[in-house]
């Protein structure tokens, strides 16, 4: 049965466009540039321990429902102390996958007016010049820690630039020797 903790995680992974396994690396390695993404990952594994504690208790409450039956019994008393806990786990649950959403929402409108101010030669679908990329390549890497292929690759994806292998590889090469002028 699908739970709030697989649907929040889905939609992580769709506001981030990569599995979760790769976001995980990402910040595993330091090579994400986001700074929400590393809350987004803990308060997601939080959610998901709680959604896990809400099936041991319902388990539970399951099993003390059976044993009342069984007895023949009233059993109201014997089930109260499961159904509060149950109502707390699942009002924790509701909590935490709210406050991972806004979080979401919060990330995705920051990203919206970075993208409103880019230059009319940098926003999606339009041809950029080596200008404009060896510029956002210079931008991006100011963030990296080392300057590598791979990190430069997704600082430019992040920043919504994708160019060509060789294209990358001439801005690397200009980037080096800049680095060490």
């Amino acid at each position: 049965m699908p739970t709030t903790a697989f649907h929040t995680r889905r939609l992580v992974e769709h506001r981030y466009g990569r599995p979760l396994e790769h976001l995980q690396g990402e910040v595993a390695r330091r090579r994400s540039t986001d700074p929400v993404l590393p809350i987004v990952l803990r308060r997601l594994t939080d959610l998901e321990q709680t959604s896990e504690q809400g099936r041991a208790t319902r388990a539970t409450l399951r099993s003390a429902l059976q044993d009342a039956v069984a007895d023949g019994s009233a059993g109201d008393d014997r089930l109260r102390p499961y159904i509060a806990e149950l109502m707390r786990v699942e009002q924790q649950e509701r909590s935490q996958a709210e406050a991972l959403w806004d979080l979401l929402d919060v990330r995705l409108l920051l990203d919206q007016p970075a993208a409103a101010r880019l230059p009319l030669s940098q926003q999606p679908g339009r041809a950029l010049n080596d200008q404009d990329v060896t510029d956002a390549a210079r931008r991006a890497a100011a963030c990296l820690p080392r300057l590598t292929r791979d990190g430069l690759r997704q600082a430019l994806r992040d920043r919504g630039i994708h160019i060509s292998n060789r294209r990358l590889g001439a801005v690397l090469q200009q980037l080096r020797a800049e680095r060490t002028r």
